[in-house]
């Protein structure tokens, strides 16, 4: 499958962390091409979970998020997100009440490269 680039929604371009626009996916050349972030715990921070260490998960009002081997699993919904933008989409589509939003710079946040991506 083929995943197309939505706007709102964080990926990396030229290795830094970027909330992709309609205007700037429009204004994207090919070698520029938006590359997925990896969803990590930092990043769960920044959009404002918290760990429950008393059930070895992650909490955001009525979400709750389990780690997985490579991804993080959605209690309620049972759906397996592997990339930042997978959340972003999760909460659009089931949370539509709850609104998702970064409360760091992205540019503060670490973000694994392609090779600790992948490994």
């Amino acid at each position: 499958m083929v995943h197309r680039p939505k706007p709102n929604r964080y990926y990396l371009i030229h290795n830094e962390p970027v909330l992709l626009t309609e205007r700037l996916l429009k204004e994207l050349q090919p070698p520029n091409r938006p590359q997925p972030i990896k969803l990590t715990k930092s990043w769960l921070q920044a959009f404002g979970f918290s760990p429950d260490p008393m059930a070895n998960s992650w909490l955001y009002e009525d979400s709750r998020l389990v780690p997985g081997m490579n991804c993080w699993l959605c209690v309620q919904t049972r759906r397996y997100l592997y990339y930042v933008h997978d959340l972003q989409d999760l909460f659009e589509e089931e949370y539509e009440y709850t609104e998702l939003r970064l409360l760091k710079e992205p540019s503060q946040l670490h973000v694994p490269t392609v090779r600790q991506q992948y490994v």
